[in-house]
């Protein structure tokens, strides 16, 4: 595995001619050559957004020819990363979950067409958010960013990979790298400001209005929605597999303790970022629903 860049350089220089912001029209731009500056992504290849959550600002480097055509990512000026939640480029399946002396903690997620996406160095066990064989989509959360393997700083070293045939990817197979329609590459490049447009699916996470915990019938926050705002010491939402704490800012009132009726329970922490995911495999069945400031440990 390669190593990743030691240090994150602030001053690096910036791509000229693209957008601050890695809008489409960046695709259009030409060097002072006359060259096209970004190239749009081959016939097939999935509409891949980045790794994180929507209208968030992050800053991208490609480093040296070793290291071009992956990507090294950041929060934007680089104000720290550590934690911070990764998810999954487009819809696929997880293929791979392991342990790299270089990339650490690693994700290799297949997409359509032959299309590989793998996330390097992050913080948790690579199976604690998703494990081999299941179906994310953009929308799910498949890790946090971390320092893991070779690195001794936080960020996510993040590639786009194509294999023909096969579910087992490596460097070998890494190309050019594509957000929202504007490609990422380049010895030497910096994007300091890029927004994520990985916004979901239009039909998930729906029917959640601010104040409300809401429990789903499907994965990622899809099918039918019950949700409650208040205590509720017997619940009727019955077996659920996926849920959104979308409380208020509240101190003492806005995370969510939830028991189920085989047994144990979840504490469900706030917000976009922390407070959606799926219950284990199969789903499980809310028995009550309780709102405090933490959770018991």
């Amino acid at each position: 595995m390669l190593a990743c860049a030691a240090a994150l350089s602030l001053g690096a220089a910036t791509m000229s001619g693209a957008s601050a912001s890695g809008s489409a029209s960046a695709a259009g731009s030409a060097s002072a050559d006359g060259a096209s500056l970004t190239q749009a992504p081959p016939p097939g290849k999935p509409a891949f957004q980045m790794p994180f959550s929507c209208q968030s600002q992050w800053q991208l480097n490609t480093y040296d020819a070793g290291h071009d055509p992956a990507l090294d990512i950041v929060v934007k000026g680089n104000t720290g990363s550590d934690g911070l939640p990764v998810q999954a480029s487009a819809t696929g399946t997880v293929t791979a979950t392991y342990w790299d002396n270089g990339s650490g903690n690693t994700i290799q997620v297949k997409h359509a067409g032959g299309w590989f996406t793998a996330y390097y160095h992050l913080k948790d066990a690579p199976d604690r958010y998703v494990k081999k064989g299941d179906k994310v989509q953009p929308s799910t959360r498949i890790g946090r960013i971390g320092a893991s393997g070779g690195t001794s700083w936080a960020h996510l070293h993040y590639e786009q990979r194509y294999l023909a045939a096969g579910d087992f990817t490596d460097e070998r197979h890494r190309k050019p790298v594509h957000f929202n329609g504007v490609e990422y590459t380049g010895v030497g490049r910096q994007w300091p400001s890029v927004t994520s447009a990985n916004c979901g699916d239009s039909a998930a996470w729906k029917d959640c209005p601010p104040g409300s915990v809401c429990f789903y019938s499907g994965t990622d926050g899809t099918g039918s929605v019950c949700r409650t705002d208040s205590d509720d010491p017997s619940s009727a939402c019955g077996l659920r597999k996926s849920f959104f704490n979308n409380g208020n800012v509240q101190e003492g009132y806005d995370h969510v303790q939830v028991t189920f009726v085989e047994g144990g329970g979840a504490c469900l922490h706030r917000g976009w970022d922390e407070g959606r995911g799926n219950f284990a495999s199969g789903g499980r069945t809310i028995d009550s629903v309780r709102w405090r400031g933490e959770c018991p440990a």
